[in-house]
């Protein structure tokens, strides 16, 4: 495309005349006929991350999960040939209300500043390897370390494996109801 772009810019057309030719947006031909422009919108993206660093993290947790990073807000017709909204089309404002006024680790309970994105992941609840879906709903907040070590177990099954190491390091477990954690 950017060949056939400069090859028609070469020729004296207006932008209009090879958007027309090429069926391309403008905004595509000023990207690749401009100098810098690569440089000017990666710029421009990075000081725009910098101020908002919970889209950052958003932003990574929605490419690296398979979302399309435009984000489909409406993906089929129901039978009345209404559109539905995409359950898996989320932004950060969704995630706010969802975590509230004092974020925590879900796990943990530590209380995490949304601000410091190095200190906390977005984890699927039920990892997508066992069926958990890209949803809100699916979307839990934990400190780094806590989503490192959980990786691609469930809930259960980490508390299973810390039930295991504590109690073969001489712990004795007990739930919050005073009896023995059957979890695992």
């Amino acid at each position: 495309m950017k060949e056939k772009i400069l090859k028609l810019r070469a020729e004296g057309k207006t932008y209009n005349q090879i958007k027309e030719i090429l069926g391309c947006s403008t905004s595509t031909i000023s990207y690749h006929c401009s100098d810098g422009q690569k440089e000017k919108n990666s710029k421009r993206n990075k000081e725009f991350f910098n101020k908002n660093p919970m889209k950052k993290k958003l932003n990574n947790f929605k490419r690296n999960r398979g979302f399309n990073m435009k984000g489909r807000d409406f993906r089929r017709r129901n039978e009345g040939g209404l559109i539905n909204k995409d359950p898996n089309n989320f932004n950060d404002v969704d995630i706010i209300n969802k975590l509230g006024d004092n974020p925590k680790c879900y796990l943990t309970g530590r209380e995490i500043n949304l601000n410091e994105t190095s200190s906390y992941h977005f984890d699927h609840i039920t990892p997508a390897s066992k069926g958990g879906g890209n949803s809100l709903d699916n979307l839990g907040l934990l400190c780094k370390e806590v989503n490192l070590m959980k990786h691609n177990f469930s809930v259960d099954e980490l508390l299973g494996l810390c039930k295991e190491i504590l109690e073969y390091n001489g712990y004795e477990v007990i739930n919050k109801n005073g009896t023995d954690n059957d979890v695992g």
